[in-house]
């Protein structure tokens, strides 16, 4: 009886494993049926958080389907989905959900209100530079440092999302020095700083600055060194 029950054991094991393996591919093949899945996801959960509103009936738009370059009629291609938002782009959505999240479980209104509005502002730009540019894309941003009207290289740059909440993002190196240091950056507003090691125990630096990005095709920006 033993033997039997260890066969039948062994024969359920492999039957899950089955289950399991026809399901992963399911999943996968769904995936690569509709790659915008996850893009639509994020959509719907901020319009959970957020209730229907222009700025965001106007990113599904763009994101989904994209939106006809400004000037230029509508084509056959306009009734073709679009390709998927860059992953930087993605994940700018999900601090967004998150923040959203958060603030439905905070106690101070102030404090609610706050997070709600910088997250609707981040779509709004979102949405403006979609509708400009025809889908989700990554803005080129190249900064400058100059001390008075010359232009001083060896400054490294640091950027993060600026958003009023407790989900506070980690601070992101530039790869290159200025000047010009570039980043591609998907749209919304971001906090930008920079700094010089001019001794082995003493750094320079300048205080960050607020920035928008997104709208216009690229973001020159100078950051003056005092």
């Amino acid at each position: 009886m033993k033997r039997t029950s260890s066969l039948e054991a062994s024969k359920l094991v492999l039957k899950v494993a089955a289950c399991s393996l026809i399901l992963t591919h399911a999943l996968l093949a769904k995936a690569a049926s509709d790659p915008l899945a996850p893009t639509r996801a994020k959509l719907d959960a901020l319009q959970t958080c957020l209730g229907p509103g222009d700025a965001l009936s106007t990113l599904r738009k763009g994101l989904l389907w994209g939106w006809p370059k400004q000037g230029a009629a509508p084509t056959l291609k306009d009734q073709v989905p679009a390709p998927p938002p860059p992953v930087e782009y993605l994940q700018t959505l999900d601090r967004d959900v998150q923040a959203c999240q958060l603030a439905a479980r905070v106690q101070d209104e102030d404090q609610r209100r706050q997070i709600i509005s910088a997250v609707q502002k981040d779509i709004e730009i979102k949405a403006d530079d979609c509708h400009k540019f025809g889908m989700g894309r990554k803005v080129p941003v190249s900064i400058r440092t100059l001390r008075g009207t010359s232009v001083e290289n060896g400054w490294q740059v640091f950027y993060k999302w600026s958003c009023a909440s407790l989900l506070q993002p980690e601070e992101v190196r530039v790869p290159n020095l200025t000047s010009p240091a570039n980043i591609d950056l998907p749209p919304g507003v971001y906090s930008i700083r920079a700094e010089k090691r001019t001794s082995s125990v003493q750094v320079q630096t300048i205080a960050p600055v607020t920035v928008t990005v997104g709208s216009i095709a690229s973001v020159p920006l100078e950051l003056a060194v005092q």
